[in-house]
Parts: structure tokens; C-alpha cells; sequence
């Protein structure tokens, strides 16, 4: 430390180590043990040590509570939480793809015809691909209807919650939880929805610049047709894709959370905060172990352990694989 004036480091009254501070220009006087010379604490002016950053976390709602990571360590549910997700996102897929389908038969027995209305020949192309990609897409946000259903929407709010608590610096209690939103602009919801609209635009753009798959007509290329596509697709996922992502963040991908799952995202702060503590700078394999921390390879891991078994299913059982519309 820069400072003009010796440390303290015999005893004296307290207005004497403000008065001595108060001559410090370094704005800070290191205070010492006077058997072994270590410095024991510092005396500070107000301002004069910024605190630091708070931590920068990301994480998930699994079956088994919430994981929070911090890129390198992570505290809550562990690996086989992760593993949880995987299946049971790949069942709310299997599930809403099963619903829509079951949906567009029903319409078809009572003659609409839903898939032949999109891509009627009387529309123009454009209209017809993005009739049919939207159709296509229709079990994508029942996965969002059926995940508020369940208690892990409620763990997906406690985990931004205490996120929030965290970056802002408050107390980890559960008023002060309780107390933040739901909404994190850093959900992967928003970059899912941001790259949802940035398809359906481009498709659309694309076919109606470029009708014809490989030879376009009026000289339009495929690569002229995805240029004109990607100018047109990507400014309006851009300018809302946190908008709208915000928004199925608090009416379908999270709710209220429960004293149970705030008190979970509460323990899996602390173990996360407790071990940056321990581990320190000291980590082998940093990238490695940053990708595994992120929790995406094991909730693959999860959906590829229900969707493998399933395909070899649905070979053997073919009024399976028609009854998911697979």
C-alpha cells in the first residue's frame, strides 16, 4: 500500500487511528499484530475499496431442485438432475408432438384438412412454406404450456430469482428472493425464441425470393435468396427476441415458486459461492471443465437415453410412431 504513514501497529484509541487515517492520502492504514507483524485488518475510508463484482452465474430447473454454475463450479442438483431434465424435456416434446398430432387428425376426420389449407396450391409459395413451417411448428410452444404444468416451472423461477438476488448484491434470504422477478435476460428461453423468429422470417423470405428450390426464377440466385432472407429475418429477431422471450418467461416457463424451491435455489447459491472460495485460480482443464459445468452435455445426455430406446420402439411398433406423428 502507497501510503505516506507507517502502519499502525501499537495500541492507541480509536480517535487516534482516525486522525492518523485522516492524514493517510493512500485512504487506508493496514493495522498489524504487534508479536508477529502480519497485517491483522485494514482501516478504511468509505470509497476507498470498491466491492467487488458480483459473481456471474447461469443455470437450470431440474426435477431434483436447482443448478447453478458459475462456469467452473456449480452447487444443487448434480449430474443426475441434469440427467432428469433431458428426459423429462424430451417427454414434453414427445408429448406435445403426440397432442398436435392427435389434434390435426381430429380435424382431418371432421374435414379440415389443416396440412392441405397450408400448403394449398392457390396461395403463393412464400405463403405456402411458412404456412407449413409454422404448422410444423405448432408442438414447440405446447412444450411451454406443459412445462408451466408442472413444479419445474416453479424451480426455473427460484433459480432466476436468486440469480437476480446474487448480480444485485442483496442478502440471500427468502423475503429478498421472493422479492426479485422471474424474468432473466439471460435465460436460454430468449435465445430460443430469438432463433424460433429468425427461422419463421427467414423461411418465408426466402421461398417468396426464391420460389423454386434450385433454379430460382427472375435470375434470383439461392445464395442472392438467403441474403435477402437473413437482412430480413434478422432485425426483427434482434429487436425482439428478449421482448418476447420475456414474456413466455412469466407466463409459461416459470411460476410462483414455493418456500421449498426458493429454499433450494437458495442452498445451491451457497454451495456454488462456498466452493469459488475454495477452488480459487487453481483449476486444470478450464475449458473442459467450463463446457461441463454448463449442464448442456448432460441433459443430452438425458433426452438421448429416453429418444434411443424410443426409435428402436417406434421400427418395432408402428402404430406408435403414428399415433406421435414421427
Amino acid at each position: 500500500m502507497d501510503n505516506d504513514f507507517p502502519p499502525l501497529d501499537s495500541p492507541g484509541t480509536l480517535d487516534e487511528a482516525l486522525e492518523l487515517l485522516r492524514r493517510t492520502p493512500g485512504g487506508s492504514l493496514p493495522i498489524l499484530d504487534p508479536d508477529t507483524g502480519q497485517v491483522v485488518a485494514v482501516l478504511s475510508r468509505p470509497g476507498a475499496f470498491p466491492p467487488p463484482a458480483p459473481p456471474r452465474l447461469g443455470g437450470m430447473a431440474t426435477p431434483l431442485g436447482v443448478y447453478l454454475t458459475d462456469g467452473i463450479v456449480s452447487g444443487g442438483a448434480g449430474f443426475w438432475g441434469l440427467f432428469l431434465t433431458g428426459i423429462v424435456l424430451g417427454a414434453l416434446a414427445l408429448l406435445s408432438q403426440a397432442i398436435v398430432n392427435a389434434a390435426l387428425t381430429l380435424a382431418r376426420a371432421h374435414g379440415h384438412d389443416v396440412w392441405a389449407w397450408a400448403e394449398s396450391p392457390a396461395r403463393p409459395v412464400a405463403l405456402r412454406a411458412w404456412l407449413s413451417a409454422l404448422v410444423s411448428g405448432l408442438p414447440v410452444p405446447l412444450i411451454f404450456v406443459l412445462l408451466r404444468l408442472i413444479p419445474m416451472s416453479g424451480t426455473h423461477a427460484a433459480e432466476h430469482q436468486v440469480v437476480h438476488c446474487i448480480e444485485q448484491g442483496l442478502p440471500l434470504t427468502p423475503d429478498c428472493v421472493r422479492a426479485m422477478p422471474r424474468v432473466h435476460p439471460r435465460c436460454g428461453t430468449n435465445l430460443f425464441v430469438g432463433l424460433s423468429l429468425f427461422l419463421l422470417v427467414f423461411v418465408g423470405a426466402f421461398c417468396a425470393a426464391a420460389p423454386a428450390p434450385l433454379s430460382l426464377a427472375n435470375g434470383v440466385g439461392i445464395a442472392d435468396g438467403a441474403t435477402v432472407a437473413l437482412v430480413l429475418a434478422a432485425p426483427p429477431a434482434l429487436l425482439f427476441w428478449r421482448r418476447i422471450g420475456g414474456f413466455v418467461q412469466q407466463w409459461f416457463a416459470t411460476r410462483p415458486a414455493t418456500d421449498r424451491q426458493i429454499a433450494g435455489g437458495i442452498r445451491a447459491a451457497q454451495e456454488v459461492l462456498r466452493r469459488r472460495q475454495q477452488t480459487g485460480e487453481g483449476v486444470r482443464f478450464r475449458p473442459l471443465r467450463r463446457a461441463w459445468s454448463m449442464g448442456f452435455a448432460q441433459v443430452l445426455l438425458g433426452y438421448a437415453a429416453l429418444l434411443g430406446p424410443l426409435s428402436l420402439a417406434l421400427d418395432r411398433w408402428p402404430a406408435l410412431a403414428n399415433w406421435l406423428g414421427m
